[in-house]
C-alpha cells in the first residue's frame, strides 16, 4: 500500500499502514526487482507513529507523528551472525554500521528472550530499551514538530 510520511493511505487520510505491506520505492534501480526490506525495529516505528495519529484524529487534531525508518538487525546464522544499524534505513543516511561474529548469535539469543519476556508481561517499550536506544541516537519517531505560535487577538 502507499503512504505518506505519517504512514497514511495518500488517497484516504484515515486509512495506515506498516510493515512489509507498505509499497517503499526502491532507492535505486537494480538488474533484479527488489523490495525495500524491513527491520523489526523500523515496524515498531512506524507502529508507533500510525498510534499517536490514529490518537490524533480520534481526538480532532491533525495527526503529525512520522517514524524515523531507522534499521536495527539482528541476523543469526547459528554459530556467527551479521549485526547492522542504518539511521535511517534508506539513505541519505546518518549513520550506517554492521559487524559480524559469534557475539552476534549471543546477543540474539539474548535477545529473543528479552522480546518473549516483554511480549509475555505486555511491555511496549521499557525504560531501560529506550535510555539504550536513545544513547546511540536511535528512536523510533522523528522529534515533534514546534507548536505554532500562539495567536494575538484583534483588537
Amino acid at each position: 500500500m502507499l503512504v505518506d510520511k505519517l504512514q497514511r493511505n495518500p488517497a484516504f487520510g484515515n486509512v495506515f499502514a506498516v510493515g512489509v505491506c507498505v509499497a517503499t520505492p526502491p532507492y535505486e534501480q537494480t538488474p533484479v526487482p527488489v523490495g525495500v526490506p524491513k527491520t523489526g525495529y523500523m515496524i515498531e516505528s512506524m507502529v508507533s507513529a500510525v498510534a499517536e495519529n490514529i490518537a490524533d484524529l480520534m481526538a480532532g487534531s491533525v495527526p503529525h507523528r512520522e517514524p524515523t525508518w531507522n534499521a536495527v538487525c539482528l541476523a543469526d546464522f547459528g554459530d556467527s551472525g551479521v549485526a547492522l544499524v542504518a539511521l535511517p534505513q534508506i539513505p541519505p543516511r546518518n549513520l550506517n554500521w554492521a559487524g559480524q561474529g559469534y557475539w552476534v548469535h549471543l546477543a540474539k539469543v539474548t535477545l529473543e528472550n528479552y522480546f518473549l519476556r516483554k511480549v509475555r508481561r505486555g511491555s511496549g517499550e521499557p525504560g531501560c530499551e529506550r535510555i539504550i536506544m536513545k544513547a546511540r541516537g536511535i528512536n523510533w519517531l522523528r522529534p515533534k514538530p514546534p507548536a505554532p505560535p500562539p495567536t494575538q487577538a484583534a483588537e
